[in-house]
């Protein structure tokens, strides 16, 4: 008798590209014994993708080779049209009783999947949201060659329990989306399975000068200049920008460059604070630069944005600062106190295995979707 089926279908990047999503929801999966014995998981992906998960982990699940347009080299209609191919031959694809979790889609692509399954009505189909939901909220965005357009044009068409659901990686996202959009998005609609955050063993620092991190695309939107401006007025102590495969010291103007991702994550656990002054976004997304600070119990610094606020609501003040505007977290770096807290990195590493970024809570996440009640055919 044929096996239940999971497709986990990522249709949308390659290489390394969401890759730590990516490994960490497999590896969620895989955790689960409940999910392992009652369905085969399928791993359905670019082979560069594959090839950047770790061995062992792939070897666990069942893997095809899809084709997947670079989203860096990309023309929108044409990833589009490949994507959405992709993806409706799943569609097409199940049985009673599969479940079909994509993991990234292009807004463009997310309408027709939709529009599709209206016509299908294939219960069991799982889209997961990114970062092109904060197009939503941003009106400069919303121009027809942006995601912005076709996101918000995706929302404003679809009803509330529809046959296709939703996946989005914090509670605060769901909560914001069903609050704002009550005709479109109903709770049983969304699931929440957060993004996993693995806890990273680096060397803490030696002692010597105090250093703070800015992690990332250097952009303004993301309060780069306000870093630069703190490595100014601060100049006892290291700022640094990790990124880019490179490393940045503002304070002593020198540049190194970054030994693969344990040399990244070597990098930010080498320091007491991770500054984020962002001025912009993160009303429905995470920073994943924030997630790889957690992953080695770096105390973060960072603005008054929800995924920050959502963050240091969950975690405490141990883990997260937040500060109302990027100029108050100028003036909380000149305060020792700030500072100490970079102290207890083994005891907030050990809580966020337990908490709900862990392999096994987020296994628990994914059992609730697979087991959930289908939505009629």
């Amino acid at each position: 008798m044929r096996r239940r089926r999971f497709y986990f279908l990522e249709p949308s990047k390659v290489g390394r590209q969401h890759i730590t999503l990516i490994a960490g929801y497999l590896a969620a999966l895989v955790s689960s014994d409940r999910i392992r014995s009652g369905l085969e998981i399928h791993f359905c992906s670019s082979p560069s993708t594959r090839a950047c998960l770790p061995p062992e982990l792939a070897a666990r699940v069942q893997c095809s080779s899809v084709p997947v347009m670079d989203p860096e080299k990309r023309r929108l209609l044409l990833k589009t049209l490949v994507e959405f191919g992709v993806t409706a031959g799943y569609l097409f694809r199940l049985r009673r009783g599969d479940v079909l979790f994509v993991s990234c889609l292009l807004p463009t692509t997310l309408l027709l999947v939709e529009w599709l399954n209206m016509i299908l009505r294939r219960p069991g189909v799982f889209v997961s949201l990114h970062g092109e939901v904060e197009g939503i909220f941003e009106e400069s965005t919303q121009r027809l060659q942006s995601f912005g357009f076709w996101i918000l044009k995706w929302l404003r068409g679809r009803r509330a329990n529809g046959p296709t659901r939703l996946v989005v990686i914090d509670d605060f996202i769901k909560a914001r989306l069903a609050a704002d959009f009550p005709a479109n998005i109903a709770s049983s609609d969304v699931f929440v399975v957060h993004h996993p955050i693995l806890p990273v063993a680096v060397d803490a620092p030696l002692g010597g000068m105090r250093r703070a991190c800015f992690i990332g695309y250097r952009s303004r939107f993301k309060g780069f200049p306000h870093f630069e401006e703190y490595a100014r007025s601060m100049p006892g102590q290291r700022f640094l920008a990790i990124g880019g495969g490179k490393v940045d010291d503002l304070s002593a103007g020198t540049s190194s460059a970054l030994d693969g991702e344990a040399g990244y994550f070597q990098a930010i656990g080498g320091c007491d604070l991770a500054v984020f002054p962002y001025v912009h976004g993160y009303t429905a997304s995470l920073s994943a630069a924030a997630l790889d600070a957690l992953a080695t119990g770096v105390h973060i610094v960072a603005t008054d944005r929800a995924c920050f606020r959502s963050l240091a609501e969950y975690f405490g003040p141990g883990f997260v600062t937040v500060c109302e505007s990027p100029e108050r977290l100028g003036i909380a770096l000149h305060d020792a106190a700030l500072w100490r807290l970079s102290q207890g990195r083994g005891a907030r590493m050990q809580k966020l295995e337990e908490s709900k970024y862990g392999i096994a809570a987020v296994g628990r996440a994914f059992e609730q979707l697979v087991f959930s009640p289908p939505k009629a055919a």
